[in-house]
């Protein structure tokens, strides 16, 4: 749950390549060492000053974290493993964020990893999973195949913008649904397609970001966890989960900027606007409709990233989501920039276990 936090946490550096085809032979260690190397680089810091390192995967191996880091030229450092499920990413973020707030840690690094021995697991779970949720949003609210289709095509329109996505064609509503209709689950073009990559973030107090001069206009500002019961219970847990974010952060969802929300499938991501609070009840399907939910819309819904085109990394999942938003939120992300961001929200659920962890971040007014 959302707690109090002491102090200020910025997030100073970001570190991410592109998510791909699971391969056999992936090796962990460098995979993980490149987002992290890319992260002290953002960040312009010595890695030698990172003082705990908190790594999330599903991989069993047991020297795999402590081989990360040390592939990362940063040996030496205590390297905690979080989480082995696919929010894990989200999980050692929340973490980290408690014990730089808290004065257990000056500075850290997350790093969340995903290989193709991960890609093969819980297959069939997730896939009955998605079609539980579509069958909720469908029986909750008439919602058309149409309307699940048109957020697979803006899924694509976005990933055009971004030289990250694996696969930037751009298709058309007839050919989402001529291909893709959606009957009891989401599959296709309208699902995430498994993937391989890695993220790493850097966090840091206030005060170590201003003795090292280091970039601190990212801030996370709020963040909550929770879990119920299973799957059909996830959109409750992110509505639970946002409303406190909201009340520690001191802002509405009226307030966002953009949103990175939980995408591995159009059914999922349909559920989620309503959950997050920005529209109201049984409103999700006009707020698609109406273009609500893209550049120029009332807020830009996974204009960066979206696993739908990008693909779903598993435990780097929520540590991409975060590296797009502190891009965004610079004004660094380019031919994808939202004009004027400066407040985010990060959305990440594990539909199998059924958590979800949201996250706020702001940017500083200069």
């Amino acid at each position: 749950a959302a707690m109090a936090m002491n102090r200020g946490v910025h997030v100073v550096g970001v570190g991410r390549g592109p998510f791909t085809a699971p391969q056999p032979d992936t090796n962990a260690a460098v995979l993980g060492a490149q987002a992290a190397r890319a992260a002290i680089a953002d960040a312009a810091l010595d890695g030698n000053l990172v003082q705990h390192a908190f790594l999330a995967s599903t991989i069993q191996e047991p020297n795999w974290a402590s081989s990360a880091v040390c592939a990362a030229e940063m040996a030496g450092i205590p390297a905690f493993r979080v989480s082995t499920d696919d929010l894990g990413g989200a999980h050692a973020l929340h973490r980290a964020r408690e014990a730089v707030a808290n004065f257990s840690v000056e500075c850290a690094l997350i790093l969340g990893i995903h290989t193709g021995a991960a890609c093969s697991k819980n297959g069939e779970a997730r896939d009955e999973a998605r079609c539980r949720i579509a069958r909720t949003s469908t029986s909750l609210y008439g919602t058309r195949p149409e309307t699940f289709a048109r957020m697979a095509v803006k899924a694509r329109r976005h990933a055009a913008r971004n030289p990250l996505a694996t696969d930037r064609r751009a298709l058309g509503l007839s050919e989402i649904l001529d291909s893709d209709a959606l009957s009891d689950s989401p599959r296709g073009l309208q699902c995430s397609a498994p993937r391989v990559g890695a993220a790493a973030v850097i966090l840091c107090s206030t005060d170590f970001a201003r003795r090292h001069r280091l970039d601190k206009r990212v801030s996370v500002d709020a963040q909550a966890i929770e879990r119920m019961a299973g799957s059909l219970d996830v959109p409750r847990a992110s509505e639970i989960a946002a409303r406190k974010v909201y009340a520690e952060a001191g802002i509405g969802p009226e307030h966002l900027d953009l949103v990175e929300l939980h995408d591995d499938d159009t059914a999922s991501e349909l559920l989620a606007y309503e959950s997050l609070h920005l529209v109201s009840k049984g409103g999700a399907e006009r707020f698609v409709l109406g273009g609500g939910n893209t550049y120029g819309g009332l807020v830009g819904i996974n204009p960066p990233v979206g696993w739908l085109r990008l693909g779903n990394a598993g435990a780097a999942n929520a540590l991409a989501q975060c590296a797009e938003l502190v891009w965004q939120l610079r004004g660094a992300a380019r031919c994808r920039q939202v004009e004027g961001a400066r407040a985010a929200l990060q959305h990440a659920v594990d539909h199998e276990t059924g958590t979800c962890v949201v996250t706020l971040y702001r940017a500083e007014v200069r």
